[in-house]
């Protein structure tokens, strides 16, 4: 709506002390400023809002009508609007991130009779109306669909696709704000499962750091079953409060000597080590003890920053059978709508130099015995070096080299005189059990050239630490995730599936099979249908549960996610203990 019909109105348009409406003649804005007039407030709200991308929209759609004013200020709801404002807090949001203090200020001030003159009073009214308009729109969209886009964020490295608002949100947001802004404010709280345990997580973190907790001074002490100690007491109120520990009685005393580590409390305490990453033990020592001591603030930050990424929506739709990989938590999830079964397995994730990309797609093929082209930056890195030192390297790994798609001997190559910037060769790893890749590998379409796979590393999984590959997962339960994949699986399948990996078959009848030379190896490739497409998502979690549970678990912020989260919100962004 132009300024021009806006102008050309205005002698048609009644002050509100003419008006014959008695609740509007009553009311005490009316009353306070007898010669306001409606008009003159569109016409300014027209030129403060008609070169602002986000209000310009909003107020065009509605004749630059006011949101908060009508016949009168409406007070009701803008106090209502400071009081939701007011409590940003409780979905992990700073305090400062939205002007409620000036709305209110500006609220109190119009409602009192501040303002003696119009031209004040307008500029005033005109930056409230303003000011809270903006306030709610960033509100419902940012509860909606997050207050930051992570593709800005993690740049590259964020290859999962998201919902953004479009212009037919934007219309519904614009209608349901002038019709109800309060309600419209109330119904964009995230419903969802995980964000109200993170929610409830949240206030009760809000609870224990006013009531405090003693610090557990017991150095490098380690614990074991039957020990008694002060500290053991401060052990065990430290896991009441958060619910791991949950004795006969919540009152313990306080006697330096008065409590025992028994095998109740060790479980309770190995709860606790599971849910922050931790392995479990049968004696307590200081990794476990720094732990129980992190401040409270610890937890609050990672909550902030979870509750943030599950704001986030994805788009791509989950299939049947779907797969989960928590890059955080260095863990992977496969599971299958009509089955309560769940594979959980552990996984080692590209290291802080070589960090696994985000992302999401569909399992595309299984590759049995699998060759590994080393990438260029492999080559140039690591392996002229360790050839250099160690002339038998690249043969006792079972490497071949190739120039221009013809095998190069390893011999013919002065690896003395080798320079890594000028290196023309490019290196292949037969298949085989000592492969990089193991004997299966997992494949799904993606820019970043990723994928899941076996590795002859086993020892690796034992790690706390598992971001240590250059990018790909490996997975610990790789025969499992096959199966997982599969479709049909039968035990004479698993057999075939073995025996054309070298190993032997489990089955009494693949035993007879094999026996009577009838077991047929399956293909090297082993494609997944459309029927029965994989979804995959690679994402990362510091703060997350397992399917079935409300539990939630802590992992670490190995590639320091949180932090640009935490930062991009308007927190100080140290997580660390």
């Amino acid at each position: 709506m132009s300024l021009l019909f806006i102008k050309c109105k205005k002698k048609e348009h009644t002050k509100i002390s003419d008006s014959e409406k008695k609740e509007v003649t009553q009311s005490q804005f009316a009353k306070n400023y007898p010669e306001f007039d409606l008009l003159q407030l569109q016409q300014r709200l027209a030129e403060a809002t008609v070169n602002d991308s986000v209000l310009s929209p909003f107020y065009q759609s509605s004749q630059y009508a006011s949101a908060w004013v009508h016949d009168t200020l409406d007070t009701d709801n803008l106090y209502k609007f400071v009081d939701v404002l007011g409590k940003t807090e409780e979905h992990g949001l700073p305090a400062t991130v939205f002007p409620t203090s000036i709305i209110k200020a500006l609220t109190d001030s119009v409602d009192l009779a501040y303002y003696k003159d119009m031209d004040t009073l307008y500029a005033r009214i005109v930056t409230l109306d303003t000011m809270a308009t903006k306030a709610a729109i960033k509100y419902i969209s940012g509860m909606k669909y997050g207050f930051l886009n992570p593709k800005h964020l993690f740049g590259k490295d964020y290859d999962i696709n998201i919902a953004q608002p479009d212009s037919a949100f934007y219309v519904n947001l614009y209608n349901d704000i002038k019709t109800n802004p309060i309600d419209a404010l109330l119904a964009a709280h995230p419903a969802d499962d995980m964000y109200l345990n993170l929610k409830k997580e949240y206030d009760l973190l809000k609870e224990g750091e006013e009531r405090g907790f003693p610090k557990i001074n017991s150095g490098n002490t380690t614990f074991k079953i039957g020990d008694k100690s002060k500290h053991i007491t401060h052990i065990a109120q430290r896991l009441i409060f958060t619910g791991e520990y949950q004795p006969q009685s919540d009152s313990i005393p306080t006697d330096s000597l008065s409590y025992t580590l028994d095998d109740e409390l060790l479980e309770a305490i190995n709860k606790f080590r599971r849910h922050n990453s931790l392995p479990e033990e049968k004696e307590v020592g200081e990794l476990t003890i720094d732990a129980l001591n992190r401040p409270l603030e610890y937890y609050q930050q990672k909550i902030r920053a979870n509750m943030e990424r599950y704001r986030w929506q994805r788009t791509k739709a989950k299939h049947n059978k779907h797969i989960e990989v928590n890059v955080a938590s260095a863990m992977l999830i496969a599971s299958q709508k009509d089955s309560a079964d769940l594979l959980i397995s552990r996984i080692c994730v590209g290291s802080i130099k070589n960090k696994t990309p985000l992302l999401d797609g569909n399992i595309s093929y299984m590759n049995l015995n699998p060759y590994w082209n080393v990438p260029r930056s492999i080559t140039v890195k690591e392996i002229i070096g360790q050839q250099k030192n160690d002339p038998a390297y690249i043969h006792r790994n079972n490497m071949k080299i190739f120039k221009g798609g013809k095998e190069v001997s390893v011999s013919s190559i002065d690896w003395k005189k080798a320079d890594p910037a000028k290196f023309p060769y490019m290196i292949r790893q037969e298949p085989g059990p000592r492969n990089a890749l193991g004997l299966v590998k997992f494949m799904f379409n993606n820019t970043h050239s990723v994928y899941l796979h076996d590795t002859p590393n086993k020892a690796a999984f034992n790690r706390k630490n598992r971001a240590i590959s250059h990018g790909c997962i490996r997975v610990q339960k790789p025969y499992d995730l096959a199966f997982f994949c599969a479709s049909p699986v039968t035990d004479v399948f698993k057999d075939r599936f073995f025996y054309s990996i070298g190993k032997d078959p489990q089955s009494k009848e693949g035993k007879e099979l094999l026996k009577a030379n009838k077991l047929k190896k399956v293909s090297d490739i082993i494609n997944i249908d459309k029927e029965n497409r994989i979804s995959l998502f690679i994402d990362y979690y510091t703060v997350y549960t397992y399917p079935g549970e409300s539990s939630l678990y802590y992992a670490d912020d190995v590639y320091e996610y949180d932090n640009l989260i935490l930062s991009g919100l308007g927190f100080s962004s140290d997580t660390k203990d």
